[in-house]
């Protein structure tokens, strides 16, 4: 058997061992408590300021379209722990979820559409989203593409960031949309 064989029939392997680890994760989050067929999870994939703003302000609009009643957040992000029921009432909860575990249940996602419920806010992944190329092609914004690409919800009006009167410049950057 060749080189080339076998290091590819060892990363189906190591793919495989990571979709059952998803599978794993996946039936953990829908076993838990008020995870109902009315309510979507979201998985924030990355740290990227600007998507995770996007997908907490969107939150409301993309769980109205899909008729959803509330959400469960997967986040290993620490200013979306802080401040994602900030801007919605329809957060369950806030799940701690670490990257490794998040790039298994992205591994389980690639293999087929397991569940309508689940929602990878990213427009890179998992593997195989592009969506970074489309910003800028005629005018077409991060907003636009991540709002309409990826929640589906169109045609769309921006949202008012929730307001916040602590004194975390951490938490006010966030809710601007704004790096630290």
């Amino acid at each position: 058997m060749s080189k080339h064989l076998k290091q590819v029939k060892r990363q189906l392997y190591r793919n495989l061992i990571s979709a059952y680890r998803g599978w794993w994760e996946w039936h953990k989050i829908v076993k838990g408590k008020g995870v109902g067929d009315n309510t979507a999870v979201v998985l924030l994939p990355s740290c990227e300021r600007e998507i995770n703003h996007l997908a907490l302000l969107y939150l409301d609009s993309m769980l109205s379209r899909r008729k959803y009643k509330n959400a469960v957040i997967l986040t290993h992000d620490p200013a979306v722990k802080k401040c994602a029921q900030l801007f919605s009432p329809n957060i369950l909860r806030v799940v701690s979820f670490s990257r490794k575990k998040a790039e298994h249940l992205m591994q389980f996602y690639c293999l087929y559409e397991f569940d309508k419920r689940f929602i990878c806010a990213s427009l890179d992944e998992p593997n195989g989203r592009n969506g970074s190329a489309l910003i800028g092609k005629r005018g077409t914004t991060v907003e636009e593409i991540f709002v309409i690409g990826v929640y589906r919800v169109y045609p769309f009006q921006r949202p008012e960031a929730p307001a916040y009167e602590g004194t975390d410049s951490g938490i006010k950057l966030f809710l601007e949309g704004r790096p630290e």
